[in-house]
């Protein structure tokens, strides 16, 4: 039938699941910003969280020394396995199929990810604890998110959250 369960939207023939918090970033303009913002090195390892079906990626692999790509959802792992192999890069990516949040973390010096709300929280948590410490994060989350991070003193929204972010 034509009712779904959950909503959802296609991108490359995968179903994203919006109640996961699955959003691909498609716009060109935002990848090549995350990137400057980053300050990508060609000497760099960069952990990607989530990256989908790799649009970001393949930007990263351009530049990056190495990019360590993490991603939960079996499905666009498949896709981003299809979409590097055979191109020059593909040596350059480590791809794992794991939950960021149980790995044991391997060795980054930046981190580039759009990152799904439901593990927002959790996963700045987990960067913020990790050890060695590494240059930069740019990270895409949800504006309320992004609010609660940057949150003052005195304001509604400060929380552990904020007061963690701040302190570095």
């Amino acid at each position: 039938g034509t009712a779904a369960a959950a909503p959802y939207h296609r991108h490359v023939g995968v179903e994203l699941h919006h109640s996961l918090g699955q959003h691909l970033l498609k716009n060109p303009l935002v990848t090549a910003a995350m990137i400057e913002k980053a300050g990508v090195k060609s000497t760099d390892t960069v952990l990607e969280i989530g990256p989908g079906t790799g649009n970001l990626t393949l930007k990263l692999l351009e530049i990056a020394k190495k990019v360590i790509a993490v991603e939960h959802d079996p499905r666009m792992v498949v896709e981003l396995q299809k979409r590097v192999q055979g191109t020059e890069f593909a040596h350059k990516l480590q791809l794992i199929h794991s939950d960021v949040l149980k790995l044991d973390l391997p060795f980054f010096n930046l981190c580039v990810a759009n990152i799904p709300y439901q593990i927002s929280s959790p996963l700045v948590f987990k960067l913020l604890a990790h050890k060695p410490r590494f240059r930069c994060a740019v990270l895409m989350v949800q504006r309320e998110f992004a609010l609660r991070l940057c949150a003052k003193a005195g304001d509604e929204l400060y929380c552990r959250l904020s007061v963690n972010t701040q302190l570095l």
